[in-house]
């Protein structure tokens, strides 16, 4: 998508300066997006008009929180039970399927009808009435809401950012039979949306919680081991 700011070391900017993810509406008199100061959005929105959308994901980094996360269309006009119940019922699959994924930290929701439209996924929410979303991977490496992970000291990069792509796949599965023409999606429980929050104590119970859970389940590793070596002594 950014290709000529990519290789100048740019992680939103093209080379005309063009912030890619600020260019999907016009804001005021700056009109977005235009072929010639970015032509990545102008096509693919183009193409987009054309084929339709019925699912979307944007996917980002990002540099605040130490978890990977989902960002929605909480404050577009279009949101509503609907989009709602497709939302929670993808984020918590994708929960399941994958250990970096989690619900419950992100970015605050936007106030109702408070969207800015010139972000892609909110644009692309409003424009085809569908389920979109911005998903974020942390710059920070730890993401302690993958306790096997933490456990054994791996970092957030390359193979596992893989496998959280991977697992988008299980997630638009799940939701794949309810993206169009269910006025209201029934899903279970274990799917309700949940509302993230990005409030920074919040954020430090959650990764002191996970940390505690690491430290007993080392623990109990510890015990078992002690007592399978007891078990294992005899007198003679």
């Amino acid at each position: 998508m950014n290709p000529d700011g990519a290789v100048r070391g740019h992680l939103r900017t093209n080379a005309c300066g063009a912030n890619l993810n600020r260019e999907w509406a016009t804001t005021g008199e700056y009109e977005a997006p235009t072929p010639r100061r970015s032509p990545e959005v102008f096509h693919a929105l183009r193409a987009m008009d054309a084929s339709g959308v019925d699912a979307f994901v944007d996917v980002h980094g990002d540099e605040a929180l130490p978890v990977a996360f989902i960002a929605g269309a909480e404050g577009c006009e279009v949101w509503g039970p609907r989009l709602k119940a497709l939302q929670g019922a993808f984020v918590a699959a994708y929960a399941r399927a994958n250990p970096d994924m989690q619900a419950e930290l992100g970015y605050d929701p936007d106030p109702p009808l408070k969207a800015n439209l010139a972000i892609c996924s909110n644009q692309v929410a409003v424009r085809f009435d569908c389920l979109a979303v911005t998903l974020e991977m942390p710059f920070k490496g730890s993401n302690p809401s993958n306790l096997a992970a933490l456990s054994s000291g791996g970092t957030f990069q390359g193979p596992r950012a893989a496998a959280l792509g991977a697992s988008l796949l299980d997630a638009l599965s799940h939701v794949g039979p309810s993206l169009r023409g269910v006025a209201e999606p029934a899903f279970g429980e274990a799917d309700a949306y949940v509302a993230p929050v990005e409030d920074a104590a919040v954020v430090a119970a959650f990764v002191e919680a996970q940390e505690a859970a690491l430290e007993k389940e080392r623990q109990a590793a510890a015990d078992a081991a002690d007592a399978a070596s007891a078990g294992g002594c005899s007198l003679g």
